[in-house]
């Protein structure tokens, strides 16, 4: 992990990022990633993206494009990416953590690595000449693949203080359903 292009949302190194993001040149590749549980946050830092660009922003749901038939998953990325305005400002692809597939526990190993989908989607979405951001709503779906293709990883951790914590968890609870997280053993 390159700790230069990694660091915590609100950050010094988020606001640098923030000032680079503003002066960047929209025509070029720029593959940002968003991870974490503090959904309010990437929410926030998302909506902040989107006001420092000029243009319609694409969204785009990777649920809806991964499946777990490869060739199914290589058609619906490329036509998802071939949908694409070329005159994008911003591209966000929600749910990244569909390119990683399930970790089935079946190896002696705690590394979850890419699947052939989460490859062949990193090696097409450079030819987008804009800023892409990948947006994971938990750490542990992300992989070494994805951070060391990104050009930056923020971060977006659990709220520390008490209060914080206390609203974070009343609006996680959930009633009715769950997430189905894929999680990986602890080493």
């Amino acid at each position: 992990m390159n700790a230069d292009n990694t660091f915590e949302y609100n950050s010094v190194n988020y606001k640098e990022f923030l000032k680079k993001f503003r002066n960047f040149n929209s025509s070029k590749h720029n593959l940002i990633v968003f991870a974490g549980p503090f959904h309010t946050n990437r929410n926030a830092a998302l909506d902040e993206l989107k006001r420092e660009v000029i243009g319609e922003v694409v969204e785009v749901d990777l649920a809806e494009i991964i499946t777990a038939y490869e060739e199914e998953t290589y058609q619906n990325i490329d036509k998802a990416l071939e949908d694409i305005d070329q005159n994008a400002p911003l591209i966000i692809f929600r749910n990244a953590e569909q390119l990683n597939g399930a970790y089935t526990a079946y190896s002696g190993s705690i590394v979850k690595y890419a699947t052939p989908q989460e490859k062949y989607f990193l090696k097409h979405v450079k030819s987008i000449k804009a800023p892409v951001v990948l947006e994971f709503k938990d750490f542990d779906q992300l992989d070494r693949t994805v951070v060391r293709t990104a050009d930056s990883v923020v971060y977006f951790r659990p709220p520390s203080s008490l209060i914080e914590k206390l609203a974070w968890k009343l609006q996680n609870v959930h009633v009715h359903g769950s997430s189905f997280l894929s999680p990986r053993p602890v080493k």
